[in-house]
């Protein structure tokens, strides 16, 4: 088991009643259940931040994928979903996936 620290918050209720719903439908405590929400929270903040970066022209697919910890397809879909449209023409895509190769 990995090494863990204790932290103390204070929750609003409605965050608090989400953490107790969520262990409820899981059938987990409440500890599991806030860990789970943090990481699935922790994952769609660091999207959002990628997927603008992405969109001014400051990170790569590749670059974002990896800060997130997805696959570099996870992350053409969620540029896909977001609407973002990649400048790259179809030639500098095919050279990047044979380097990748």
């Amino acid at each position: 088991m990995s090494e863990a620290e204790f932290i103390g918050a204070r929750l609003e209720k409605n965050i608090f009643k989400m953490v107790e719903d969520t262990a409820n439908e899981e059938k987990v405590d409440k500890t599991t259940a806030l860990k789970s929400l943090i990481i699935i929270g922790r994952k769609q903040f660091l999207t959002k931040k990628y997927l603008e970066l992405y969109r001014d022209g400051k990170c790569s697919l590749d670059k974002a994928a990896k800060k997130i910890g997805i696959t570099v397809n996870e992350m053409m879909q969620e540029a896909i979903n977001a609407k973002i449209k990649s400048d790259e023409t179809i030639d500098e895509y095919r050279k990047g996936v044979e380097i990748l190769s």
